[in-house]
Order: C-alpha cells, then structure tokens, then sequence
C-alpha cells in the first residue's frame, strides 16, 4: 500500500492510496481531508495495470468530488 503521495486542493489533503491485487494489478482509493478535520474515503471501481495509473485515478475521484462539493456549497452559503 503506498500513502505517502499527498496533494492539496482548494484546502483540501488528498492521500491516494494503491493496493495491489491479484496477478500484479493495482487498485486504489482517496482518503481527503477537509479544514475541518472531516475525512472521506473514495473508492475506485477499476483495476490497473500499473501503480501510477491507479493513483492518477484516485486523484482524478478526489478532485472531481471536492470540485462538486466547493459548487454545491458556494451554492448554498450566503455572502452578506
């Protein structure tokens, strides 16, 4: 398993995690960390070839997630 990838986006810490599998393939999963010290774990439906390609995919899930999550949030807080 390999954590020690991290990345920061829009306040967030994204730590991709890759496990391999069965006949040396990879599967992978987000954990991202908001300000707040909230904590969500994204699971990537795949299986990979490589260990790059895994966390690329995880990194792609957890901005994705945080991106949709920034939009709906600017959505519903009010700026006076």
């Amino acid at each position: 398993m390999q954590t020690e990838y991290v990345t920061h986006y829009r306040g967030c810490d994204i730590h991709p995690v890759v496990t391999t599998a069965e006949g040396g393939r990879y599967t992978a999963a987000a954990i991202v960390t908001d300000r707040e010290g909230e904590t969500r774990t994204l699971g990537v439906e795949g299986d990979f070839a490589g260990s790059d390609e895994a966390r690329n995919q995880a990194m792609e899930l957890a901005i994705a997630w945080i991106q949709r999550r920034h939009v709906v949030s600017d959505h519903y807080v009010r700026r006076g």
